[in-house]
Order: C-alpha cells, then structure tokens, then sequence
C-alpha cells in the first residue's frame, strides 16, 4: 500500500534541444511499444497540435521506449504527413523533398539496442512506422544510462543524403545528443528522435484523496508517482493527518505535530497553543517551531494596537522575510509565511489561523509520528499514541504534549441552555460551488466544508479560518482562487494603509534592493515559484524593503534613517545639509554653515564659560559648577539643623540653621513620645508643642506615686539611687490543694494539719525561696502474714507493722518436662505447686467441753487446664493435657475424719477468735 509507483509517459510533444524541463503529459496509462511519426515541416500545411513550430527543420516525434517489446502487440501510432495536392487519382508521400508511392519503404533505422524502425508510405498516403525486434544477426550497440546510442542502416535502395537542414549539419548516420533524455539519428537526410526508455507502473491511488504528483529522477526524463503527504491546522482545533485523516482537538500548551521516529534528517514541528482567557484579556496566537539540524525557527503573531502581523524568529533573532541562511529559506506576503528546506523539498506554510505541512514521501515514508500521523498512504495508524496504541486521534493527540511546561487549564464554560435554531452554513458551501471548482481536483473540500459547519452550528467561532485554510492548500498546488469576495465582507482582509490585497500575488515581493532581489527573486525554487495571497505594494510603486511597509513610486535615495528619499528632496543629517540627485539617484551632502559664537563675561560666584554644541555649531555660556562655590561648614546648636537653599538668581547655596522639632535635655536630642531621664522620682516626655522662646520642644514631667504593697512572702526594700524600691521574696510560700497560701520561714519545717505524712521545709537558693515537699511513704502491711497480737504503729503513729509468720501458704514456680510412655516435651514446662504453713490450732471449747480441732491445708485454689506436645522415639507428635495451678492458699479440713468440713471454701489464713 506504498505511495509510490513508477509510470511511463507517452508524449505527442516535439522536445527542442535546448530543453531541461521534464516532458509534459499528453497520455495516460503505460505503453507496450514505442513509435516514431515523420512530418514534414518544410511544405507543412496542416500540423499535429501538439507539435512545435519554432523549428523548420525536418522533426521526428517519439514517445518513450520500453526495455521489453512483443511485435504481435504492438499498436502502430500513424500521424499524417503533409501531402501535395495531386491531380492524378493515386497520392503520394511527400518527405524531405522525397515522393514515396503507396507501398515504398521510407526508412530503415535501428537504436542500437536491438529495435529496428521501418517507415512505409500506405495507400492513404500516410506513413506507417512499424518497431520490432532486430534480426539477431544485428549486432546490439552499448546504450548510456540517460540515452540511447544509434546507429543508423542506410536502406540498400535509397541514396543516403545527410542532414544538411541542422546546424550543425550532420552525416547519414551519425548520432548526436539532443537533450538528457533525447538522442537524434541522421538517417537517410531525415532526423530521427529516440527517448530514454523508462519502466512502466500501475495507477496510484493516495487515501488522502489527493492525486498523486511526478517525482522525475536525476535526469529529469523520467518520474515516479507519489503521494502528498500534506498535514494542515486550522481554526485552532481542526486538524488533518498526513493521510487525510480529519480531527478536532483544541488544548492549551505546545505538542509534537512531526517527530521523525529514526531522527535520521533531525526535523521536529511543533505546535504551541496558547491559552488566551477571555477574548480582551491578551493575543495569544497559534504558533509553529520548527527544529531542524542546528536551527530553531518559530513561526508566530504579534499584535500592535489593532494591527496583527507574522513575525519570525530564526534562533533567538527576528528575521525579516525572505530570507536564506544556509539550509532553510523563508519567504513572506504578510498574510502567509513559508518556510522551505530546500535539501529536503519540506515546505511549511503559516498564516496565524492556518497552518499547512508538505513532506516528500520519498523521504519520509513510514518515518513520523505525532499529531501529524505516518506518513505511508494508510489511515490505520494516524491516530497512534507515543507509546504506539492506536485510538482516536481526539484522543492520542493529547497525549504529545511537550513534557516539563506550565500549562494553565482554562475554565471550564458553564452549559448554555438556547433554543436551537436553524444553522446558517451557506457560507461554507463556497468551497463546493464554481469558486474552488479548479480546485477540487486537486485538493478534496470536503474536510474543510465538514470543519467551516462545526465552527458555524457548534462553535461560534468564524468559518474564515476553513476557507483560508483550504485556499492556501489550492495556493500550494498552483492554483489561485480569488474567495473572499464570496464572503460578503465576513472574511475581508485588512492589509495596512500602504499596502492593497492581492489573491495571487508573489511569493517574493521586489524592493529596492538590488542585491536582494538578486538574492531572492532571480534565485526562487520550484517550490515558492508559485503565487501567494497577501498585501502588496499597488501597482506602479515598489516596495522599498521588507523592514517597513513603504511603497515608493520611484526608489530615489535612502537616508540616514532607512527611509527613502525622494529624488530632489533635502535633508539634514550628522552636521550636512543632504540632497537626492535627481539625475544619479545619489546622496550628496555639504557641511552646514555655523555663524561666530559671542562669547559672554562670567564673574558671578559659581559660574564659568562653557563651550557646548547645539545642534551644528558651537555656542558660548554662563554656567553654575558648584566646584566653585565657597565651602560652607555651618555648626548648629542641640535641637537645630542646617538647611541649604538655592534660587534661581544664584549659583551657590544659603546655608541656614532652623529648629528640628525635638527635646534637648543634657545637650541631648530627644523625639516628640520619647522619654527623658529628667529626675528619679519624676516622669518625663518630650512633647510636640515648642517652646517660642527657645524653639525647642517642651518637657512635659508627673511624679511617680510607688506601690509598696507585696504579695504573700514577699517585703518590699527601698533601691538607693531609685524613686522607688521593690519587692523582694523573704520566704517560702505553699499553695495548698484547697488553694490556701501557707508561708515557712528558711530552715522551718511545717505538715498540713490531719496530714502527719507530709512536711514542707524552705530552702534558700542565691536569691529565691524553694519550697520542698517531703512525704513518708508507708512499706504495704499485710494482716495476714502477721503472727497474732504483733500488729503495732511505728513512731509516726501511721504506719503499721507486725511480726510476720515464716513459712506461710504460697505458689512455688518449676519447671521439668513431662514424660508419658516415653514421649517427652521437646522443652521443659513450666509445673507450679503449693506449699507452706497454714493455721492449724487445738483449743478447748465449753460449750462442747472438748477439745476443737481447726486443720488448713495448703493446695491449690485455682487451676487451668493447658495442652502441650510430646515427642515420640518414632518421631510421633501427641496432644496431652495437664492441670497447671493458677493459685494457692490454705483449704480448711476436718481433722478428726479427714475430710473437707466445708466443702468448696478456702481461705487465704483463719486468724483465732
């Protein structure tokens, strides 16, 4: 599914000699054979229309030669020659002077490749060349690779006279070159043509709905078909892949438009999108950078006042279309910039609200990714995302955004609820109608038509930017339409004061720079050879650079500021009175004559004579340089300040000490609020009424009242050399719980009353009284480990101790492993038990008169049950429970039977009653 194929042209068109343009198409399809038709020119009444006549030589028209041939299949193209009227009732064939019956032969010639050309005069009177394969007894002729070498067979019947018609005049027989892709035979006084043969190819059909384009090869004689791979923008939001695919998409921000997947032309497009906020708020344009190789070009608008205009940019630097500087050329109407890269045939055009980009598929084939799709005449991959998903392309077109940018997100416009009415598009259907019907066959409308209905029912945004994106695209391809008179005034084009609108107008504008018309104009390649819409000097005038928009009937001269001048005119510049020749168009200028300066007297203190240049001439003057005023040193009291003063009938400055506005006590400046340390037991401040007599500001004093109250532990102690003393801490101060304040004196030791455990002491510490809390803390007390009648209180009176029983009821902690049928914890367990004394007593009782027995056992009071693990010899595991003691205490027994007297109680000890 390539975009290219390589076809054979037929021609019916005489090639001149002095031709190097590819020969023009006449016929379409490829051919089987190759004919060659003879006229003559010299008694020629009647003529092919496609034959030249600037040549009065006898001319042989060809059309190409294929490497392969099949003689039963070959037509036989027949052109009739130019005949004398005869009164006999059989013609003749009249050539070169020659009269040939119905049936002679008229030549014999071979290419010199293996293909012999016979010519027989019919019985119509026509000349009938037939081309078959040689005999194989002809030995073939070694053929060049732009041309064929003949030679040439002299028919054994006919005399072989030369070509004396050509200049230079040639043997029978000998071959020359005629052009790359032509060689010529003299053969028998008759010049025959042959071509370069070339391959034929089937029809190519591109997806983008363009038709394809001639890409001739280094010879120019023959051409392959290729399909364009044109990628346009416009409106803003409307897109169209190289393949034809149409888009919207509308985001802020710069994403990849074309990014070669090899690098191996290092050529990256980018789009920049800004986001403009509210329609007043700023100009924010669409933009195009373009990197290539070691250039960055950006394609932009600026706006000033009401004036919009393209400006460009080449590395950092605004350049002033056109221009060339190594591998890239720039060109500019005002309305459309167009960047080509000559070495490449890339050309990008710009214009603000339409962009368009033209790559060779020859060159690019298979080799982009972006916005712009690949470029390979398939619609299946346009919409690929960078990491090579395939969606829509609304879609992945986002995702080739520029990494690392701050991209403000527009507010998202609330729903509008309208009732719908009917869409105008009329409009849009410019672009089917008569206008662009040269057009359309070229380039489809239907993207553009679909894009200008979008922008007009569903955007509110102007359809100029679809027709202007699509009359641009006609532009490219040569065809010029005059559209915007079809607008009613909607898509009018302002050009400035200076300037008229011209649909077709160059690309490259003359000016009055003869090296760069030279530079531009005489040196434009076939890509910008072609017209532009854009504003134009009117006629008559010219332009006089591309830096301003001036346009000047007559060039005349430039003057010192760039402007032109015109023949005649004066003017003056750097000290010279300047005047245009009106007969050589060349600046000539003369000094300017200065009068004597007076010279004036300066004996005032401060000025001297100075000597300065206005405008031309010199001029003498009075002038103050305060280096020569008198030094001044002024000393001024505390509370005043020195001031300097001028006027305008003095050089020099008055010196003079005015009051600042302040206190002085002490010689010292105090500002108006500040305080002054006038007396000790007084408070002084400098306020803001002055004094009449003095000038200086009053001091305003109130005596100081002391406050000799003190708080709880504190005494207050007069400070000499101070109005007043202070407070100071004398002792200890405890804030009780129930927010009384108690005081101790240093080294006195006081307890809460009802509280014997706790005592407060006060501890002087450099200057500051401590208070130290010391509390008794009682060891735990435990009845009943207490042999009976021990219980006392120590000398506090409240913390009670006893004589404690030995050897009372408690749980004893081991462990040891547990072994059952020889199956043992794999670790030691831990086994608890009880021991220890319990009370047991024997006393008499009356009431029973005998003895009563109490017996308590020490033993377990509560236990669990746990599960461990055992281990068998033969590597067996099994489950046993135990009983492990939680508790112990002392369990009351009958003595006498031995038996539980109360069954289920225990008691930790029975104290005797």
């Amino acid at each position: 599914t390539g975009g290219t194929t390589t076809v054979e042209e037929t021609t019916n068109e005489t090639i001149p000699s002095t031709s190097t343009k590819p020969p023009k198409e006449v016929t379409s399809g490829p051919t089987t054979t190759s004919t060659t038709v003879i006229v003559e020119t010299s008694t020629s009444t009647s003529q092919p229309s496609t034959t030249s006549t600037e040549t009065t030589e006898p001319v042989v028209i060809t059309g190409p030669l294929e490497t392969t041939r099949t003689p039963s299949t070959s037509p036989q193209v027949i052109i009739t020659p130019t005949s004398q009227a005869v009164t006999t009732s059989q013609c003749i064939c009249n050539v070169n002077g020659t009269q040939y019956l119905p049936g002679n032969l008229v030549y014999n010639v071979t290419d010199g490749s293996g293909w012999c050309f016979t010519a027989y005069c019919k019985a119509t009177c026509q000349v009938e060349v037939e081309s078959n394969p040689c005999p194989s007894s002809t030995p073939p002729t070694v053929s060049t690779t732009t041309s064929e070498e003949t030679t040439t067979t002299p028919p054994t019947s006919q005399s072989s006279p030369d070509c004396t018609s050509v200049q230079p005049p040639r043997k029978n027989g000998e071959s020359w070159q005629l052009n790359s892709c032509t060689t010529a035979i003299c053969q028998d006084g008759i010049v025959v043509q042959l071509p370069v043969k070339c391959k034929p190819v089937e029809p190519l059909q591109c997806v983008n709905g363009r038709p394809p384009v001639k890409v001739y090869d280094s010879t120019g004689c023959c051409f392959t078909y290729e399909c364009e791979c044109v990628c346009s923008g416009w409106g803003g939001s409307h897109y169209m892949t190289f393949d034809g695919v149409y888009y919207n998409f509308k985001e802020n921000c710069s994403y990849t438009l074309v990014k070669e997947i090899n690098f191996k032309y290092n050529l990256t497009i980018i789009v920049d999108n800004h986001y403009c906020g509210n329609a007043d708020s700023g100009f924010c344009p669409q933009s195009l950078i373009i990197h290539y190789n070691s250039y960055e070009v950006i394609l932009t608008q600026q706006r000033s006042g009401e004036t919009t205009e393209n400006v460009v940019y080449v590395n950092s630097k605004r350049i002033y279309p056109a221009y060339r500087m190594g591998d890239i050329a720039l060109t500019s109407t005002g309305v459309e910039v167009v960047l080509e890269i000559p070495d490449l045939k890339v050309q990008v055009s710009y214009k603000g609200s339409s962009f368009s980009i033209n790559l060779p598929y020859s060159l690019f084939q298979s080799s982009t990714e972006g916005q712009c799709g690949t470029c390979d005449n398939s619609q299946k991959n346009d919409c690929q995302s960078p990491n090579g998903q395939i969606e829509s392309c609304s879609v992945t077109a986002s995702q080739w955004l520029i990494p690392n940018q701050d991209c403000p997100t527009p507010p998202t416009a609330p729903p509008t609820s309208t009732s719908p009415t009917p869409c105008k598009t009329a409009i849009c259907e410019i672009m089917n109608s008569k206008v662009f019907e040269e057009c359309h066959k070229a380039v489809s409308p239907d993207a553009f038509v679909q894009a200008c209905r979008s922008d007009v029912c569903y955007n509110a945004n102007s359809s100029c930017s679809s027709l202007e994106a699509y009359a641009s695209e006609c532009a490219n391809k040569g065809i010029c339409i005059e559209w915007r008179k079809s607008t009613d005034g909607e898509c009018e084009h302002t050009c400035p004061a200076t300037k008229v609108y011209m649909p077709c107008g160059p690309a490259v504008e003359p000016t009055c720079n003869t090296r760069y018309n030279e530079k531009y104009l005489n040196n434009q390649t076939q890509m910008t050879n072609k017209t532009k819409e854009g504003c134009f000097c009117p006629s008559k005038t010219v332009l006089f650079s591309t830096y301003s928009d001036t346009c000047v009937v007559s060039c005349g001269c430039t003057g010192p500021d760039g402007n032109p001048q015109m023949p005649g005119e004066t003017w003056e510049s750097g000290c010279q009175q300047c005047t245009c020749d009106m007969d050589s168009m060349i600046v000539q200028c003369q000094p300017i004559t200065c009068p004597t300066p007076a010279i004036p007297i300066c004996n005032e203190t401060g000025y001297r004579l100075v000597n300065r240049t206005e405008g031309c001439c010199q001029k003498y003057t009075c002038e103050c340089d305060a280096l020569l005023c008198p030094k001044v040193m002024m000393d001024c009291q505390p509370g005043w300040e020195a001031i300097i003063s001028t006027s305008n009938s003095s050089c020099c400055p008055e010196y003079t000490c005015v009051p600042k506005g302040v206190c002085v006590y002490n010689n010292i400046e105090y500002q108006p609020g500040a305080e002054v340390p006038k007396g000790t037991c007084e408070n002084c401040i400098c306020s803001s009424t002055m004094d009449p007599s003095t000038k200086l500001n009053n001091i305003v004093c109130t005596n100081i009242s002391c406050d000799t109250t003190c708080s709880q532990g504190f005494q207050y102690q007069a400070i000499p050399g101070q109005c007043c003393g202070k407070c100071v801490q004398t002792s200890c101060v405890v804030n009780m719980p129930d927010k009384t304040k108690h005081t101790i004196q240093v080294n006195e030791t006081w307890s809460p009353p009802g509280d014997k455990c706790v005592k407060y002491t006060c501890e002087e510490t450099g200057d500051q009284y401590i208070p130290v809390e010391v509390k008794t803390v009682c060891p735990a007390f435990s009845p009943e480990i207490c042999v009976s009648g021990t219980e006392k209180t120590d000398a506090t009176g409240f913390c009670k101790t006893c004589t404690e029983r030995r050897n009372v009821c408690e749980m004893k902690y081991t462990t040891t492993s547990i072994v059952i049928s020889g199956c043992a914890t794999a670790e030691p367990v831990e086994i608890n038990s009880c021991s220890g004394n319990c009370g047991t007593s024997s006393m008499y009782s009356a009431e029973a008169n005998t003895m009563m027995h109490y017996c308590s056992c020490c033993q377990e009071a509560t236990t669990s049950q746990k599960e461990v693990e055992l281990m068998c010899p033969d590597g067996s595991k099994v489950k046993h429970s135990y009983i492990h003691v939680e508790s112990c205490g002392c369990h009351v027994t009958d003595c006498d039977a031995g038996t539980t007297a109360a069954p289920g109680t225990t008691r930790q000890r029975r104290r005797r009653r």
